[in-house]
């Protein structure tokens, strides 16, 4: 389980994420499939991905690396979309991040760590707006393409 902070590009707010992931651990290594929840002040998504995770030792405490791809889902609600037009469609698009962290044991099976990387997702939203001049013409859909780049900055949990 992750949770975190996104600080990013300029003239962007922060969000937040959430993240579950489950999989299977061998020696040093980890893969699992994951799932998220980020908000994006007003463009809510849903990433599913590949997991990868590498200890830097068998040690209980120690540095470790992960990278993680997929496809990111929109989830927005109404007030999160365009107003006032005639077709709507919000289309999601890449997934990945990539960064590395410390993790140290508390109890018998759980460990906790922190972690920093680099993350990336893709949104769209294709809208026509209504053309009433338009006799004969459909008007042109539009689109607006999203590409939140942000250093993720998270909490992780592990039970084992």
């Amino acid at each position: 389980m992750q949770s975190g902070l996104l600080v990013g590009q300029k003239d962007s707010k922060s969000a937040l994420s959430v993240n579950a992931i489950n999989g299977i651990k061998s020696s040093t290594w980890f893969g699992g499939i994951g799932v998220g929840i980020y908000y994006y002040g007003l463009k809510r998504s849903i990433p599913l991905f590949l997991d990868i995770q590498k200890d830097i030792s068998a040690k209980s405490n120690t540095w470790f690396w992960f990278a993680d791809a997929g496809y990111n889902f929109p989830w927005l609600m109404n007030n999160e979309k365009i107003k006032f037009v005639e077709k709507y469609k919000a289309v999601g698009g890449l997934f990945y991040e990539a960064g590395a962290g410390y993790k140290f044991i508390i109890f018998n099976k759980t460990r906790i760590g922190l972690s920093a990387g680099y993350s990336y997702k893709q949104l769209k939203e294709k809208y026509t707006y209504p053309c009433v001049w338009c006799e004969f013409n459909t008007p042109p859909d539009q689109t607006n393409n999203y590409e939140y780049r942000r250093i993720a900055i998270k909490f992780n949990w592990w039970l084992l």
